[in-house]
């Protein structure tokens, strides 16, 4: 996280290339403030044609352009199989380690969170700080680092019922050994709902809705054993 032309992206594609070459698997999640600024590539002249999909495929390498948002939550969901994700932006919503990208003491007081793990000066304007500082060479100390803290967020979607009350206070507790990911009532849920293969989180009360509209009408049916433990839906339009 940091300020606009800090060096963010700078610094998340030398950590993605890193944690890759030692064998992780990384997805990137960028938060695109005043919308996504379109290059001059096949699959974005498509696009700005009106396409409601753009898809450009080849051997080693899918680009996609798709019209409509993505909140966070459904965000993390769907990159939750990957070793790491590195995210940049989302710095007020982010339930995960942050690193902070910073040019002077200032912004790194602007920035510092319970979830800032350490610091990053490109410019070198950082002499102390409460959390590690390192500078440009130092990247895979800092890789070191990461992987010494990281934890799986939880879903981010701040549905209050944990006993923390937010994805962010549960975040902020697990380093400091108070919780763990398996706190999170949403990540445990025993209600899995995919939607164009895509899942969608859900808080406790829609889970347990779920849950009891369609046990009702499955164990109503002709041929059903009493007692069953798993019930799988799929509708197709």
């Amino acid at each position: 996280m940091g300020f606009k032309e800090a060096g963010k992206t700078t610094l998340a594609a030398r950590i993605i290339e890193l944690l890759s070459s030692r064998g992780y698997r990384v997805a990137a999640l960028k938060h695109a403030h005043g919308g996504l600024t379109l290059g001059s590539t096949d699959s974005a002249r498509l696009f700005k044609a009106g396409a409601v999909v753009a898809l450009t495929v080849s051997g080693d390498a899918v680009e996609r352009l798709e019209r409509g948002g993505l909140a966070l939550p459904d965000a993390l969901s769907q990159l939750r199989s990957y070793d790491f994700l590195v995210v940049e932006g989302f710095k007020e919503s982010f339930p995960g380690i942050r690193v902070a990208v910073v040019r002077s003491e200032e912004e790194l007081q602007q920035l510092m969170h319970p979830l800032t793990v350490a610091a990053y000066t490109p410019t070198g304007g950082v002499s102390s700080a409460s959390v590690p500082v390192f500078k440009p060479g130092e990247e895979e100390e800092l890789v070191d680092l990461i992987l010494e803290r990281a934890f799986e967020p939880p879903a981010g979607l701040n549905c209050g019922f944990c006993r923390y009350g937010s994805c962010i206070a549960l975040a902020a507790a697990i380093p400091r050994g108070e919780a763990s990911i398996k706190d999170c009532v949403v990540l445990g849920s025993k209600v899995r709902v995919l939607v164009d293969g895509r899942p969608v989180e859900l808080n406790p009360f829609v889970q347990d809705l779920f849950r009891r509209v369609v046990t009702a009408m499955v164990s109503s049916l002709k041929g059903v054993p009493e007692g069953a433990r798993r019930v799988s839906i799929e509708i197709q339009e």
